[in-house]
């Protein structure tokens, strides 16, 4: 009688896989650094970086498996060079655009995240919790990460600014399923 309660499961389980039908999924995370240091000072173009998340494994191995993005975290030290405030926001642009005045990427992005008000002459360092407060453009990274993956950021302030961002990363928890 033993054998029989053990043996039913066990040949149920081998026919749900030989079918086909398990569900394998889980998480994973995708992190894509960005150089350092990224200088950005105002003026008639800015400095945007390219971010292609096809150049992660993580990224690639999963691509066809992406169901959902958990996280998101864009993390870094934003240093202040000039002696008045800051305030900073990135900004996400879809086609990966880059050398764009602000007019540019203003009209062809999406503010991603921020404001993040910087003092003079000072450095802010962002983590993970204090990141997930900045994002007000979640969505648009997210169509990104599930689309081709590939797009610019920019760092811009307000006004008259020179900004130096260093160990920049942009980080996604990502769920994927079979």
């Amino acid at each position: 009688m033993r054998t029989l309660r053990t043996a039913v499961p066990v040949l149920a389980l081998a026919a749900l896989a030989a079918a086909g039908c398990f569900l394998i999924s889980g998480q994973f995370v995708v992190n894509h650094a960005l150089p350092t240091p990224l200088t950005v000072v105002s003026g008639a173009t800015l400095a945007g970086t390219d971010v292609d998340l096809n150049t992660s494994s993580s990224y690639t191995d999963h691509k066809d498996k992406l169901k959902r993005v958990e996280d998101l975290a864009l993390t870094g030290d934003f240093h202040n060079n000039t002696p008045t405030a800051a305030t900073v926001d990135v900004w996400l642009v879809k086609s990966a655009a880059l050398n764009l005045s602000l007019a540019q990427v203003q009209a062809q992005g999406t503010r991603l995240w921020g404001p993040l008000t910087v003092a003079g002459n000072t450095t802010e360092s962002v983590d993970w919790d204090r990141s997930a407060k900045l994002f007000v453009g979640r969505q648009a990274l997210i169509d990104e990460i599930q689309g081709d993956g590939h797009f610019s950021l920019y760092v811009i302030a307000g006004g008259s600014f020179n900004l130096t961002l260093t160990d920049g990363m942009v980080i996604a928890v990502i769920g994927a399923a079979n």
